[in-house]
Formats: C-alpha cells, sequence, structure tokens
C-alpha cells in the first residue's frame, strides 16, 4: 500500500507541475497572438486613407462643420524601396504599409510599432 501511496502521488505532482506549466504556455501564446490594443482605435486591418482619418483633427476646433484635416505623418520614408514607413512622432508610433508609395491610400498595414518614450 505504501508503494501505491508512493506511486500515486508522485503521479498527482507530475499531473500538478504540467497543469501549472501549461497554464504558463497558454498564457505566453495569448499574449503573443493577440497583443494589447492598438492606441487611436487603429486595426491592422487599416488602409493608410483611414489611419490618416483617424489621426486626423478638426480643420476649426470649435466648428466641426468646417471639415477634417488628416493626420499626416511628422516624417515617412521607404528605406528598402518595398515598404513606407510613415512615422507619427507626436502619436508615438510608426506605421509600416506594404507599398514605397506615400500616395498609394488604399495600402494597408504591415506593421505598428509603438515607440517607449
Amino acid at each position: 500500500m505504501n508503494k501505491k501511496f508512493k506511486n500515486f502521488s508522485l503521479v498527482v505532482g507530475i499531473v500538478l507541475v504540467a497543469l501549472a506549466l501549461g497554464a504558463q504556455a497558454v498564457q505566453a501564446l495569448r499574449e503573443a497572438a493577440a497583443p494589447e490594443k492598438l492606441p487611436y482605435g487603429l486595426t491592422t486591418q487599416d488602409t493608410m486613407a483611414s489611419i490618416e482619418q483617424k489621426l486626423g483633427q478638426p480643420r476649426v476646433l470649435y466648428a466641426p462643420q468646417a471639415g477634417w484635416e488628416l493626420g499626416l505623418p511628422d516624417e515617412g520614408g521607404s528605406p528598402d524601396h518595398k515598404t513606407y514607413w510613415a512615422i507619427y512622432r507626436r502619436f508615438g508610433l510608426t506605421v509600416v504599409y506594404n507599398t514605397p508609395s506615400a500616395e498609394d491610400k488604399s495600402a494597408t498595414v504591415q506593421a505598428i510599432y509603438l515607440h517607449e518614450d
């Protein structure tokens, strides 16, 4: 009976360790697969036009009917000649689009980097 108890307690111990490690692995996978929400209502399905709209501002602060100014990047470029990097320093982010052109407003997001300042 003593040997059965030792084997049983060993099996229970191994199962508990496996459950604890499994829970940590699941949590790590969830964090990697679903990162925190992006700021300013941005999503990875946005286009260049929709991001500029979301980061824009009213033309006249006290008259919203006057229209909306697009949120153009503070700087941008195409370092690899395949993607366009729009840097929004005032918002603390960089958006990488799947086109080398800053004029392609239908370009989709390849990556969004948040600046740690």
